[in-house]
């Protein structure tokens, strides 16, 4: 983590939970077989209706480029790729892909999240407390939903994440791969 003396006590939090988040992630992506992430796991021949890794995956790396947008900042690296908006938004369903046609290879994907976290995460640390906890402004859903700044990031770097990545614990252990804790 960046020096803790530098930062604004704001920033030291959101920081300390989405390295965990982040960190969890890329614990559960390792020995993920590419060709196999956008599959969902199959019992006795029918599938399994969950979200699979590059869903999950390519649905949480669509979130560090909207907390970009509600700091006011450049969105740089964690610029979302223009068909992971069709493939990830909130809402959309996760389609099986054995094939791998539908959704971005899997390395593509994790690159993407990983890239896109370390940018959030650079801008959280230059901030201070004023700013972080600052209303978001405008009209959007996450100006009427979270209000501040500070309560968007640690929903979005915490809270959704730790129940999509207990989604890909789950289907790590459907698809036959073992524990990360």
């Amino acid at each position: 983590m960046t020096q803790a003396a530098a930062l604004s006590t704001t920033a030291r939090l959101l920081l300390n939970m989405s390295e965990r988040t982040t960190g969890l992630a890329a614990g559960l992506v390792q020995g993920i077989d590419p060709s196999t992430a956008a599959s969902k796991p199959s019992i006795d021949g029918k599938v399994v209706d969950c979200n699979h890794a590059t869903f999950i995956i390519g649905h949480l790396a669509i979130y560090p480029a909207k907390i970009m947008g509600a700091l006011g900042a450049e969105l740089g690296e964690s610029a979302v790729p223009a068909s992971y908006d069709e493939l990830f938004e909130a809402g959309l369903e996760c389609k099986h892909d054995p094939e791998c046609t539908i959704y971005p290879a899997f390395g593509e994907v994790v690159a993407h999240f990983q890239r896109a976290h370390g940018v959030v995460q650079a801008q959280i640390a230059k901030l201070d407390d004023e700013t972080l906890t600052g209303e978001i402004g405008g009209s959007s859903r996450a100006a009427e939903f979270f209000v501040t700044r500070d309560v968007m990031s640690m929903f979005m770097l915490h809270d959704h994440y730790m129940f999509h990545l207990g989604q890909l614990s789950t289907w790590r252990r459907c698809m036959g791969l073992g524990s990360v804790m």
